[in-house]
This record gives structure tokens, C-alpha cells and sequence, in this order.
């Protein structure tokens, strides 16, 4: 960017060291230009400006989004569909109508709980024995 700017100062230095006259139609012509070439500059360095706000508030919005994601995404109670190591235990489940893997947690499984798929909504049945100890489940 300075580099525009600079090259239109030697424009306008050059125009007066060469003595153009700025009556004749040329010496108009040329001082009409560097006109124009001056306002591109100045609106140029104004969108530099704005994008380095822009790119500010970027990367704030990207810190706060980290934040949130992090908070969502946190450990303490997903499944093993994200792939960690986590102590509570789920399965997953084929929905019989979609053929769409859904996970389901053991005492969920083991109350009985309606499951439905989230995908169809379908209601899926489950012939299940608990044996856990994370609930409240009669034992057979």
C-alpha cells in the first residue's frame, strides 16, 4: 500500500518538476488523473483499515466460538460416537426403518426408555437384558 501511495507522490513531484502547466488541456488531463489516483489511495488505505477491524473481530468471534465449542463438546457426557474414553456406557443401535446408527446409553436401555430414532422418529423396540449396575433395573 505505501508503495501506491509513494509512486503517486513521485507523480505529482514529476508534474511539477516538469512544469506542466495545469491550464493547458494537457496539463488538465494529467492533473485530473493524479486526482482520481489520490481518491483511490485514500479509499484504499479506508478498506486496509476496515479489514483489519474486520480481521479482529474474526478472530474474536473465532475465540468465542472455541469457547462454546468446547463447552458443548465437553467429555462429561457424550458417547462413544466421538471417539473417546469416556466411563458411561453406550450402544450403538441400527434404526430397523432408516438404517441410521444412533447411540444409546445403558440406563436408558435399562429403565425401558421409548427409543426413538432421531433420524425418522420411529419408535424402536428392543428386547434387552440388563445387566448393570447403574440403575434401578430387576435383575432376572
Amino acid at each position: 500500500m505505501e508503495n501506491i501511495s509513494n509512486q503517486i507522490s513521485y507523480l505529482k513531484g514529476l508534474m511539477e518538476g516538469l512544469d506542466i502547466d495545469k491550464e493547458t488541456k494537457e496539463g488538465k488531463v494529467f492533473n485530473a488523473i493524479l486526482s482520481v489516483l489520490e481518491e483511490i489511495d485514500f479509499a484504499m488505505d479506508d478498506l486496509y483499515d476496515y479489514q483489519d477491524e474486520l480481521a479482529e473481530q474474526v478472530d474474536s468471534i473465532d475465540e468465542d466460538l472455541a469457547a462454546v465449542e468446547e463447552e458443548l463438546l465437553d467429555c462429561e457426557e457424550c458417547d462413544e460416537c466421538c471417539d473417546c474414553d469416556c466411563d458411561d456406557e453406550y450402544y450403538e443401535i441400527e434404526c430397523p426403518k432408516c438404517k441410521e446408527i444412533i447411540c444409546i446409553d445403558e440406563e436408558a436401555l435399562c429403565n425401558g426408555d421409548d427409543i426413538v430414532c432421531p433420524n425418522c422418529d420411529e419408535t424402536i423396540e428392543l428386547d434387552f437384558d440388563c445387566d448393570c449396575d447403574c440403575c434401578d433395573c430387576e435383575e432376572e
